[in-house]
């Protein structure tokens, strides 16, 4: 007998220490922040998005980045 496979999701959260936003995968339980080292608990964290689609959170991801930088994606050409 299988153990049953928690379905995958791709999650963006901010970081409790910095309030930076990056991404995490749900099966996970912690994620360590890229930008401060802090170790995250995703059960606490504040989630903004969550996806099926890797693609689709990273689209929201750089979205939050740009929208916290002041930009408009009309001003800014997205690679």
């Amino acid at each position: 007998m299988q153990a049953r496979q928690e379905k995958k999701h791709y999650l963006v959260l901010t970081c409790s220490a910095c309030n930076r936003y990056l991404l995490a995968i749900s099966r996970n339980r912690t994620r360590s922040c890229p930008y401060c080292g802090k170790r995250i608990h995703l059960g606490k964290a504040k989630i903004y998005s969550r996806s099926e689609s890797a693609e689709e959170a990273r689209l929201v991801l750089q979205k939050l980045k740009l929208h916290e930088q002041g930009g408009s994606p009309q001003n800014n050409v997205l690679r």
